[in-house]
């Protein structure tokens, strides 16, 4: 996909470390890219409850419920950003929040990788 004024080459593919938020800039607006491994995701840098730059949160991930005594399973690892001010659950791959997934969200961007480098689209 070639660079347009809606894809916005964010930096080099080794630049960002998997497991880690970034803050980019892109087209004036603050977005937060994470990268899992291979695959990229961008939202959004604004919690929707109140606020607060998410990229500012915790990475973490999904636990399964599990009985008294056992060790919990880690369902889904490093896709959620926790807001920093009131603990609010946003799926990085989605932007959708953990409490409300279909009510709630935070606006999500397309990633693509073009010759070792990361594309953000705003369209």
């Amino acid at each position: 996909m070639p660079v347009s004024s809606q894809n916005h080459d964010v930096g080099q593919v080794d630049a960002f470390e998997s497991g880690r938020p970034y803050v980019v800039c892109v087209a004036g607006r603050d977005v937060v890219l994470v990268r899992r491994g291979n695959e990229f995701f961008a939202i959004r840098d604004v919690c929707p409850h109140h606020g607060a730059k998410l990229s500012d949160g915790l990475l973490t991930g999904e636990v399964s419920a599990s009985r008294p005594g056992e060790q919990p399973e880690l369902l889904r690892k490093d896709e959620f950003l926790v807001c920093p001010w009131h603990g609010w659950k946003i799926d990085v791959r989605t932007g959708c929040s953990s409490l409300e997934p279909d009510c709630i969200r935070v606006r999500r961007y397309g990633v693509h990788i073009e010759g070792g480098r990361v594309l953000v689209a705003l369209s």
